[in-house]
């Protein structure tokens, strides 16, 4: 009897032992803490330390362009640009594979053959304004629309009081200010200069910084390779030059 009571204390004692277990392990359980997820509303860094540091969110503004009723009209219209005081306000085209690079060069948004054309953009760039330089074609129409009134900037006066473009896509708003205006050769830049690289884009800022003649900003010394250009092209009277009107990008928003 005496080994019998024995055993039956050892088996309530281990009875007892599990029942205090499960309760600390429920309680235990209950105790821990949810797991928070985090999700950030800006934009994110590393410093060299590799801290993380947060960017200012981009400003929101209301975009002004109906892109659904310019793409009933052409599906290649990705962008649109204003310039204040001038009458360049057009959409900006790209064409896509299955047309020549130059194909807006000289068809319409119509569709029909001939000038005046429209702005375009090669397909050398991204639809993003986020390569090194961005360039824009048009035509100098005597009746001027297209490019025309870019000789506007040859002006030192006008170049001074007009500075800013402004480039709207179906999701971003772009300004930029106007730093440059000159007579250049009719060399393809995206050829004579190599603006997939640094090393590229370096050596041509260093080209403009030094360029003779021409109407300049004298923030033009500081741009880096960070800075980010925008460069509007257009027919001259002689065949052998093209005039260059460029920006730097100084301002990204979200379009809505």
């Amino acid at each position: 009897m005496k080994v019998r009571n024995f055993y039956n204390y050892i088996i309530m004692g281990l009875m007892l032992l599990s029942i205090l277990f499960l309760a600390a392990c429920g309680r235990q359980e209950a105790e821990v803490p949810e797991i928070m997820t985090c999700y950030y509303s800006m934009p994110v860094s590393l410093t060299p330390a590799g801290q993380i540091e947060l960017e200012p969110p981009l400003p929101v503004v209301q975009n002004p362009i109906d892109f659904e009723e310019w793409w009933e009209q052409d599906e290649n219209v990705y962008a649109y640009i204003e310039v204040p005081n001038t009458r360049i306000s057009y959409p900006i085209l790209q064409s896509d594979d299955t047309q020549p690079e130059d194909y807006y060069l000289e068809h319409n948004l119509d569709g029909s053959y001939g000038y005046p054309g429209c702005i375009y953009s090669q397909r050398f760039n991204h639809k993003d304004f986020e390569d090194y330089n961005t360039i824009l074609y048009g035509h100098n129409m005597n009746n001027g629309t297209g490019f025309h009134d870019l000789h506007l900037y040859r002006d030192a006066s006008f170049f001074d009081d007009n500075r800013d473009i402004y480039i709207y896509t179906p999701e971003m708003a772009y300004t930029y200010r106007i730093i440059a205006a000159y007579i250049f050769t009719n060399d393809h830049l995206m050829y004579k200069y190599d603006f997939e690289t640094e090393e590229g884009y370096q050596e041509y800022l260093d080209m403009l910084k030094s360029y003779p003649s021409g109407n300049f900003d004298e923030d033009i010394q500081s741009l880096t390779t960070d800075d980010r250009l925008l460069t509007l092209s257009t027919c001259t009277n002689d065949d052998s030059t093209r005039l260059l009107v460029q920006a730097k990008l100084v301002e990204r928003a979200i379009a809505q």
